[in-house]
């Protein structure tokens, strides 16, 4: 809260100073390719632009959610929100019938995913993929 404070005094300095520009002209390049990352809250965003005849030929952000919901990779390596889960301790006490996998929702959305409030999960033993809108739907009711 102190740095937000600081930070909207020095920009209330600046417009009092009459410093109110919030950009610069310039040229758009013919041709370009460009990419940049920052932080973001939920991790990594990147933008990747190509630029053809002084124009946006391609334009992609890749925000957070698809690095953290990855999949394994080529060796096996689990992605942040399968291995956040792995080893996870689960203490509901619901009986297999009636598993709602709240321990693992909190987790997966402890990330924040910019996703619909939904878990995929697989219960083993040939019982097939479960979507999961709610803690309070049941893995077994449809």
């Amino acid at each position: 809260a102190a740095c937000a404070l600081h930070f909207a005094e020095k920009a209330l300095e600046e417009i009092r100073a009459g410093n109110t520009k919030t950009w610069e002209p310039f040229t758009v390049p013919e041709e370009g390719i460009g990419v940049g990352f920052t932080e973001a809250v939920r991790g990594v965003l990147s933008h990747h632009l190509v630029i053809r005849d002084g124009k946006i030929a391609n334009y992609h952000p890749y925000p957070p959610t698809p690095w953290n919901a990855n999949p394994r990779d080529s060796y096996g390596t689990p992605g942040p929100y399968e291995d956040a889960i792995q080893g996870q301790p689960i203490f509901e006490e619901n009986d297999r019938e009636h598993f709602k996998g709240i321990d693992i929702m909190r987790t997966v959305r402890s990330f924040d995913p910019c996703l619909p409030c939904g878990v995929h999960m697989y219960l083993g033993e040939g019982k097939k993929l479960q979507k999961l809108h709610s803690p309070t739907q049941s893995v077994t009711g449809e």
